[in-house]
C-alpha cells in the first residue's frame, strides 16, 4: 500500500484575493511534501519530455524522468513515437541509461531478454534451456507503456494520469507564446541542435518555476551584468537579448509589458518589440519582413515580442531556449538548458542567438550563476524555519480575471507564481 501523509495543502498556501498570497516555508524543506508532490502533482500534469527532432529516426531514443519516474521514449519503425517505464518486465532492470542515442531494439543488459521498437517482447533468453521456463509460462506481453502521449508543434508531452485532460486543453493560453516563439522561424519549426548545459543547485525545484517567470528580480540578481550591459553595451554580443543601454533605460524594458497567471498553473511575462520597424529595417530585415507578410501586422507584434514562460510543472521557454527542471530531492534540482534553432532563419540569425545565450545562460556565463546563487541563498535562508511564510503579493491588486480563468497583471506582478502555487494547492489536495 502506498504511503499516507498528513498534509493539508491549505496550510502551505493562504489566499486574500486582491489583498495576500502567502506560501508556508515548509513547501520548499518538508521532505513528506516533497515525496508527495511527486506522486500528485508530476503524475498528474502532462511533463515535457523532449523534442521530435531529438528523436530523428527509426530506434532514436530519448530517456526522461517524470517525477522519480524513470521514463524512455523511442520513435518506431513507422515513424509514430512511443513512450515506456524505463524497466525491463523480467526483474526490474532500466534498459537504457543514457540520454540518447540510436538502438535497434531494447535489450535487457542483466538477463538478455529483447523488445521491439514498439515495446513488445521479442525474446526471451535461453528460454527452453534447463532450468528455464516450462510450457505454463505467461510471457508479459511487452514494456508497460506510458498512459498518455502527446505533441503540440514538435513538443513532446507524456502523463502517468490516463483521464488527464487533453494536452492542447492543458496548455491553454500558453500556446499562443509557444505559437509565437516557433513562429519566428520561417517554417514555423524549430530543431535542437547541440546537447544541452547542465547544471544542478541546491535548493528546491519551484525556485527554477518561480524564478523563470520572475521580472521583478533581474535588476538586483543580475546587478553585475546590468552595470556590464550599460558601460559596454552591443560590444558584448547581446544580439537583441538583454539590450545593453544605461541602467534607467534597462529598467524602463523591466517595466513594460504584462504578465498572466493562468489554469492549470502556467505563467509567462511578456515584453512588446520596443521598434519593430527597426526589425523591418535592420541586418535581419528579410527574415522579418517576411514574418510580416505571412502572418500580418497583429501576429507580427506578437513574434516580435520578448516572453518569457513556464509550463507547469518543470518546463520553460525563454528567447531561444527550451529549459527543464528535474527534482533530485527536496534540497536539490537538476536544470538542463536546450539551445534551439529557428528552421529557415539564416545561419548568422541563429549563431549570434547562440552566441548570446552563451553569454547569459551558459557554464561561463552571467546570468545562470547569479540565479542558482541566490537558489542557494534562498535554501540557506529558508532554514530559518520561525519565518512561517513567503510573500507573493506583489501586483495582487492589480491582476485583472479574464473569462479563460487567467489572471493578467502587470509587468512586474508576481502573477505567473501565483499560478503555479494555485495549481499545486488544487493537485495536493487531491486524494491518492
Amino acid at each position: 500500500m502506498g504511503r499516507t501523509y498528513d498534509i493539508d495543502p491549505d496550510d502551505y498556501v493562504r489566499e486574500k484575493p486582491g489583498r495576500q498570497f502567502l506560501v508556508r516555508t515548509e513547501a520548499y524543506t518538508d521532505r513528506d511534501v516533497f515525496d508527495l508532490e511527486m506522486r500528485r502533482v508530476f503524475e498528474r500534469t502532462w511533463v515535457y519530455v523532449g523534442h521530435e527532432t531529438e528523436l530523428p529516426s527509426a530506434g532514436s531514443f530519448k530517456t526522461a524522468q517524470v517525477g522519480r519516474q524513470p521514463i524512455v521514449v523511442v520513435r518506431g519503425k513507422e515513424g509514430e513515437l512511443h513512450a515506456f517505464f524505463n524497466r525491463c518486465v523480467h526483474r526490474g532492470a532500466a534498459l537504457l541509461r543514457e540520454a540518447a542515442g540510436c538502438v535497434q531494439e531494447l535489450r535487457c543488459p542483466y538477463h538478455g531478454w529483447v523488445f521491439d521498437l514498439s515495446g513488445k517482447t521479442r525474446l526471451v533468453s535461453e528460454r527452453n534451456d534447463p532450468g528455464g521456463y516450462g510450457p505454463d509460462f505467461e510471457q508479459p506481453e511487452g514494456l508497460e507503456p506510458v498512459p498518455r502521449l502527446g505533441s503540440y508543434r514538435g513538443l513532446v508531452f507524456v502523463s502517468l494520469d490516463p483521464d488527464i485532460v487533453p494536452l492542447e486543453t492543458y496548455l491553454g493560453s500558453m500556446k499562443h507564446i509557444i505559437d509565437a516563439k516557433l513562429d519566428l522561424s520561417p517554417t514555423g519549426r524549430i530543431a535542437i541542435a547541440s546537447t544541452p548545459y547542465v547544471c544542478r543547485y541546491p535548493g528546491n525545484w519551484k525556485l527554477q518555476a518561480e524564478n523563470i517567470v520572475d521580472a521583478y528580480h533581474f535588476m538586483h540578481t543580475h546587478g553585475a551584468f546590468v552595470k556590464l550591459q550599460a558601460k559596454f553595451g552591443d560590444s558584448t554580443g547581446d544580439f537583441g537579448v538583454h539590450k545593453g543601454r544605461s541602467t534607467r533605460e534597462m529598467r524602463e524594458q523591466r517595466f513594460r509589458g504584462t504578465t498572466r497567471s493562468c489554469r492549470y498553473g502556467h505563467g509567462f511575462a511578456q515584453v512588446p518589440a520596443a521598434d519593430t520597424d527597426g526589425l523591418l529595417d535592420g541586418e535581419f530585415g528579410d527574415l522579418y519582413r517576411g514574418l510580416h507578410a505571412q502572418h500580418g501586422q497583429e501576429a507580427f507584434e506578437r513574434i516580435a515580442a520578448k516572453a518569457t514562460s513556464t509550463v507547469f510543472p518543470s518546463m520553460g521557454m525563454i528567447h531561444q531556449q527550451i529549459r527543464v527542471w528535474r527534482p533530485i530531492s527536496v534540497d536539490e534540482t537538476e536544470v538542463l538548458i536546450y539551445p534551439y534553432e529557428l528552421e529557415g532563419a539564416p545561419d548568422a540569425f541563429n549563431a549570434g542567438m547562440l552566441r548570446s545565450q552563451e553569454r547569459f545562460y551558459g557554464p561561463s556565463g552571467f546570468g545562470m550563476v547569479d540565479d542558482t546563487e541566490i537558489f542557494a541563498r534562498v535554501s540557506q535562508g529558508l532554514r530559518a524555519d520561525r519565518v512561517e511564510w513567503l510573500l507573493f503579493d506583489r501586483g495582487m491588486d492589480t491582476d485583472e480575471q479574464t473569462g479563460e480563468g487567467d489572471y493578467r497583471g502587470l509587468p512586474s506582478s508576481e502573477a505567473p507564481q501565483r499560478a503555479l502555487w494555485r495549481e499545486w494547492r488544487r493537485l495536493m489536495g487531491q486524494g491518492a
